[in-house]
């Protein structure tokens, strides 16, 4: 059987196949003694593969000290050998914990980002203190890469946290970071902290705004209904996808008899303004729970002779759900005009 010095001896042969034969029987060989020959070659190895073969090694010997190793990778100059030790430390799972807490507090600001991208998808009971000491780090990047982590991973218990940050003065990335996080994790604290943030949506710029909607439309109920329908009368256009599909999920908590009429005009304006038939679809189905109202009956009914066809199939669809008297042959009347085949199906179920 070869021994680690004969491979060891072999990471510096000329060859490159030899030396990733080498490295591959060293991370076999699982022996807590390979660790530092890899180490040592890898920080002068110039082959690609040469180096991906040692990262797999690493990962194959279970030893603390390939851990240490890869802990002390995360500040080498080589952004590739950066990501690949985060890599490793990844599959080391909850071995790494102890680690990267040291590397935590040690670390420059750096360090510190790569510990958290090492812990992304790992769930945060394993990782308490190092997140508590990321949400109060003096670097924003850090912050903001602890919010995203949690936001992923779903961590309700720092979700208190997280609302803290959410200050109006705060790094808009941050800011963004935070309303993201509790699209997953928040309640109706959480809508608090937003809205005492911004009062005001028609003042948000365009990027947090969309951030905003994602929240609202988890958290909001009929009062932000109201209010973010209003956003599409007064926001550019090319926002109203994210108002509309904000709308669509609040909807379900807002049937209120008078939202609809709050709602008419901004889809009137969706529709007379051209905007992509997509959108327009959207507004209008989105007053179906309202059809039974007059206003919104006559409007539906006026959007039937509409030239575009997705028009006309929202209203059609709308106007079924009023289930107002009548409708039958009121609907009969008009499909002897249309000629789309998915229309006509609408107008007669």
């Amino acid at each position: 059987m070869s021994s680690l010095e004969e491979y060891t001896s072999k990471l510096d042969d000329p060859d490159e196949a030899e030396r990733i034969y080498a490295a591959e029987d060293i991370g076999y060989l699982n022996t807590a003694d390979g660790v530092a020959p890899l180490l040592t070659r890898l920080n002068r190895e110039p082959s690609r593969a040469v180096r991906d073969v040692i990262f797999q090694a690493l990962i194959r010997i279970e030893a603390d000290s390939a851990i240490e190793g890869c802990i002390g990778l995360l500040g080498n100059d080589d952004p590739q050998i950066r990501n690949q030790a985060v890599d490793v430390l990844r599959r080391k799972d909850v071995r790494s914990i102890p680690f990267l807490n040291a590397a935590m507090r040690e670390g420059n600001k750096n360090i510190r980002k790569l510990v958290l991208d090492v812990l992304t998808g790992v769930k945060a009971g394993d990782a308490q203190e190092i997140y508590a000491a990321a949400l109060s780090d003096e670097d924003i990047n850090v912050v903001i890469t602890a919010v995203e982590n949690l936001g992923g991973i779903r961590a309700v218990e720092f979700r208190s946290q997280i609302e803290t940050l959410l200050q109006a003065d705060s790094h808009p990335m941050l800011i963004a970071a935070c309303m993201e996080a509790l699209v997953g994790i928040g309640n109706e604290s959480s809508l608090l902290a937003i809205r005492r943030c911004f009062p005001s949506l028609s003042m948000l710029p365009d990027f947090l705004l969309a951030s905003c909607l994602k929240a609202i439309a988890v958290l909001g109920s009929a009062r932000e209904f109201a209010e973010v329908a209003t956003l599409l009368l007064v926001r550019g256009r090319h926002l109203r996808p994210a108002i509309l599909d904000a709308l669509t999920a609040l909807h379900p908590r807002c049937q209120l008899p008078d939202t609809g009429q709050a709602l008419l005009p901004a889809v009137r304006a969706v529709v007379e303004d051209g905007d992509p038939p997509l959108c327009r679809y959207q507004a209008i189905r989105l007053l179906g729970f309202w059809a039974i109202d007059d206003d919104i009956y006559q409007f539906l009914i006026f959007c039937l002779s509409n030239p575009e066809r997705l028009v006309r199939l929202g209203a059609a669809e709308s106007l079924r759900i009023s289930g107002r008297h009548g409708l039958d042959l009121t609907l009969a009347a008009l499909a002897l005009k249309e000629t789309d085949v998915e229309v006509l199906e609408a107008l007669k179920c």
